[in-house]
């Protein structure tokens, strides 16, 4: 049985931890949540971990805060209250507050701007043409998915400045106006999967 020296075993474990957690993030903070459940004259308090006792306040989100991103963290406080992890604006280094007063924010279209006509995909000779990926930042990755929507599991990821994607000339407008594109690549399950054209442009 071949026996890696302990620092490599480490280091590869710490790598896959990484991995996962990027993972989640990147799931996650495709929905942002808004605060909710929250007096008019009082705010929801983050705290520096899960729970109320033993914990110190970071920072705070008034009611009705918006753009709350959720890192994929979860923890249970002493009580059994289900707890996120969760970054904003207001606090940058991020901290914990109780899941009961966030509401996930309804996805909302994007500007006519941002999101490609639907030719760009209909075109007959679409499958044919080579794609990169536009509008992703440099610590981010364009997720795969098994299906059209952020509802659907991530298969897969491309790099934010991913070149040469190839589409199969499925497309799938959600009621949001989002148009889903169907990927080809040969690291994927079955060889193909769903990103949000938005996401795509004609290199």
């Amino acid at each position: 049985m071949l026996r890696l020296p302990y620092r490599v075993a480490v280091s590869l474990l710490v790598m896959g931890a990484l991995f996962l957690a990027m993972l989640n993030f990147a799931q996650a903070s495709e929905v942002t949540y808004r605060v909710v459940n929250v007096a008019a004259n009082d705010v929801l308090n983050v705290r520096d971990r899960a729970g109320v006792s033993g914990s110190r306040i970071v920072g705070v989100l008034p009611p009705g805060t918006g753009g709350v991103v959720w890192t994929g963290q979860q923890g249970r406080s002493g009580d059994g209250g289900l707890w996120y992890r969760v970054i904003h604006p207001r606090t940058p280094t991020g901290g914990w507050v109780n899941a009961r007063f966030l509401a996930e924010e309804a996805s909302v279209a994007p500007p006519a701007s941002a999101e490609p006509p639907g030719s760009l995909f209909k075109d007959h000779t679409a499958p044919n043409l080579d794609y990169k990926v536009v509008g992703v930042a440099t610590n981010d990755v364009l997720n795969i998915r098994s299906g059209a929507g952020v509802e659907h599991g991530i298969i897969g990821m491309f790099p934010p400045d991913a070149r040469h994607v190839r589409i199969t000339g499925r497309i799938n407008t959600l009621p949001s106006g989002a148009v889903w594109v169907e990927v080809r690549s040969a690291t994927l399950p079955n060889g193909v999967g769903w990103v949000n054209g938005r996401f795509l442009d004609r290199m």
